[in-house]
């Protein structure tokens, strides 16, 4: 108000003076100038703090976004390099299931999925309209699984060595082809606190058996001949009893298991059925020079008589 007053006051006299209006210009304008100052100065700050904050919210906003857009291409590339790694595991399983029907011709095999595994027992994608039976082996390019011991129509339950009561199989050492007296590897105990789970007992004191040794199938199980069951991990001699017993742990692991094979049909090796032709001639000889009579050396009479005649006991 002062100002306004001040103003109209040097405007009438300029008037009265007739003063020149440019000079009445020049003290309005500088007059005008200096009271306009800090209000132009204090514009200035809060449009250039206003400006600051818009470009930080907007920054913020872009880097939030581009932050996202980052962590979706991650989460992406994650999910694909998993996927790879997934297929080249399915690949190299499946290799591995292609050359190990190849290595065995004599094994009629049909590959099953794994649905589920539980305390022992896993349960296939075949039943009995796909012609499954129970007492039917199952088997990896591992070695034994286990046997089909319940058949739905679509489904199987197969029990394996982890579990306590159900799986039992006719073994033997392969080293020497040494069998227990009852001939069986039966599930030895719980598979969530022991890790050796099978035994083989009955075994004769005077039997060498040792740590190490690979127990296959024997010629009497319900398994093709000769087929991986696992590895002796310990030898209990029995305390002063007649009899030893082992533990054994098994090759396969079915809590792992994506893919197994049904065994449809097995034409068994000679060879496991009963034993190579040098174990023969040696065991022959033994007996031989046991009993006091000549062992031939030269070349070797043909045997005609039948594997009943010759094996039996």
């Amino acid at each position: 108000m002062v100002i306004l007053l001040v103003l109209v006051g040097a405007s009438l006299l300029s008037l009265i003076r007739g003063t020149e209006p440019t000079a009445v210009q020049r003290g309005v304008s500088r007059a005008v100038s200096a009271t306009a100052y800090p209000f132009l100065s204090a514009k200035n700050r809060v449009y250039d703090t206003a400006s600051r904050a818009y470009r930080f919210v907007t920054d913020f906003e872009a880097m939030q976004k581009e932050n996202r857009d980052l962590a979706a291409e991650v989460a992406h590339l994650k999910s694909s390099v998993a996927r790879d790694a997934m297929l080249e595991n399915e690949n190299a399983r499946l290799r591995r299931m292609v050359g190990f029907t190849r290595k065995r011709p004599q094994l009629t095999l049909e590959p099953v999925s794994v649905l589920e595994c539980y305390k022992g027992t896993i349960r296939i994608d075949r039943g009995a309209i796909n012609g499954v039976r129970t007492s039917m082996a199952v088997v990896t390019d591992e070695g034994v699984v286990g046997v089909v011991t319940e058949v739905l129509d679509f489904t199987s339950t197969v029990a394996t060595l982890h579990n306590i009561a159900d799986c039992n199989m006719g073994a033997m050492v392969e080293r020497n082809r040494l069998r227990a007296y009852d001939g069986i590897v039966r599930s030895g105990g719980s598979d969530l606190n022991r890790g050796s789970i099978c035994t083989m007992e009955y075994i004769d004191m005077k039997e060498d058996v040792r740590v190490g040794d690979v127990v296959v199938t024997s010629p009497e199980s319900l398994f093709p001949a000769g087929y991986l069951i696992g590895r002796v991990s310990a030898v209990h001699n029995g305390g002063g009893s007649l009899w030893k017993s082992v533990e054994i742990t098994p090759a396969v692991n079915p809590y792992k298991l994506d893919e197994v094979f049904l065994v449809r049909r097995d034409v068994e090796d000679p060879t496991y059925l009963t034993g190579s032709r040098s174990d023969f001639l040696a065991e022959t000889a033994a007996l031989q020079a046991a009993s006091g009579q000549a062992v031939a050396h030269g070349g070797e009479t043909p045997d005609t008589r039948t594997l009943q005649e010759r094996f039996a006991p």
